[in-house]
C-alpha cells in the first residue's frame, strides 16, 4: 500500500471536508460495510463506496478501505481493515483532543488495539 497523508485533493469529497470522519471503502463486496453504514452514522461518520474500479481505487488502491478525521487526513490506509477497526478508529478521531500534541502519538495504539491501559 502506498502511503497517502490526506484526500483533500481528491473533488468528489471535498464536500465532506469540515463535517465528518469519513470511511471509504473501495472494494467488490461492500455488503460487510454497508451492514455497518448506520453504526458509523451514529459515529457522525459518512461511509463512501466504489463497488467498481474508478478514481478513488485509482487513488487508493483496490481493494483498499480509508479512514479519515474531518479534515480528510489520513487515520488509517490498508486493503484488508475491518468494519470493527474503522469503526474503533471513528471513536478515537471523535474522542481526541485537538489540542493536544499527545493525543495522536498515545492514544492511537491503544484504541486500534482496543487496549484498556
Amino acid at each position: 500500500m502506498r502511503t497517502i497523508e490526506n484526500l483533500r485533493g481528491i473533488p468528489s469529497l471535498r464536500g465532506l471536508r469540515g463535517f465528518h470522519p469519513l470511511v471509504v471503502a473501495c472494494v467488490d463486496d461492500a455488503s460487510g460495510w454497508e451492514e455497518r453504514e448506520d453504526e458509523l452514522e451514529a459515529l457522525d461518520a459518512r461511509l463512501v463506496v466504489e463497488r467498481e474500479p474508478g478514481p478513488l481505487s485509482a487513488r487508493l488502491g483496490r481493494p483498499s478501505v480509508t479512514v479519515c478525521d474531518r479534515y480528510l487526513e489520513v487515520a488509517l490506509h490498508g486493503a484488508e481493515i475491518t468494519p470493527d477497526e474503522a469503526a474503533t478508529i471513528v471513536r478515537w478521531l471523535e474522542m481526541r483532543c485537538e489540542e493536544c500534541p499527545q493525543a495522536a502519538v498515545d492514544m492511537a495504539p491503544y484504541a486500534l488495539r482496543c487496549d484498556s491501559r
